[in-house]
């Protein structure tokens, strides 16, 4: 099974997020951006979404642009243009949140600069990159029909996203109909699936394991 250690950059957008935010969990919003999410597109390009509780009358949105720039000119040095600010605003009807939007080139650009888990390419590609596909996966559209290692080796073409379940992400969203997933995860579109998280970030039980979503 495919082991990736991470040094010197354990999420870093959520690090900086806690230094400067009241984090009381992922609030929706009636359009746009409605919980943290990262969205991959067919390229392979991520966005992270973050969206969280700010308290404005003891933080300011320039300081917290200036830190979070900061963190991204740092790895830009190394990694030319890997990593842009898209996005960094007060949030919601009464701007009781921020909304903070990073994109990133590649999915392997989104690993280094987090220290998390992501991939996203064809099942052959994933297997090439050493991520074990011994795993049983649920039907999006039939809740009791499961395929295994066998089945998911056999759609070698098909596209397969995998990321590490974390307290930073509440969804995924996928740049193709979602057909087969992790069990426990929830469907919330055609392209979308909300993954486990803790019940809060001392859950003791929860395992941060990884989701597979697989589509077509």
């Amino acid at each position: 099974m495919r082991v990736k250690k991470y040094a010197g950059r354990p999420a870093v957008l959520f690090s900086i997020l806690c230094a400067c935010v009241f984090l009381a969990g992922c609030g929706e919003m009636e359009d746009g951006v409605q919980v943290t999410n990262l969205q991959v597109d067919k390229n392979g390009r991520v966005t992270s979404n973050i969206v969280e509780d700010f308290d404005k009358d003891f933080y300011a949105i320039d300081a917290l642009q200036e830190m979070v720039q900061a963190e991204i000119d740092d790895y830009n040095r190394i990694h030319p243009e890997a990593v842009a600010l898209a996005d960094l605003k007060p949030y919601g009807e009464e701007e009781e949140k921020v909304l903070v939007s990073v994109q990133f080139a590649t999915c392997e650009d989104y690993e280094a600069f987090n220290g998390a888990e992501l991939f996203y390419g064809t099942v052959e590609q994933a297997q090439t990159a050493g991520f074990s596909l011994d795993v049983e996966l649920v039907s999006a559209s039939d809740g009791t029909k499961k395929i295994g290692e066998a089945d998911i080796l056999g759609m070698k073409d098909m596209h397969i996203l995998i990321v590490r379940q974390s307290a930073q992400v509440s969804q995924v969203v996928v740049p193709e109909k979602v057909q087969y997933m992790t069990e426990g995860t929830v469907l919330a579109g055609a392209k979308a699936v909300t993954i486990p998280g803790p019940e809060n970030p001392s859950d003791l039980n929860w395992k941060g394991e990884l989701t597979y979503i697989l589509m077509k």
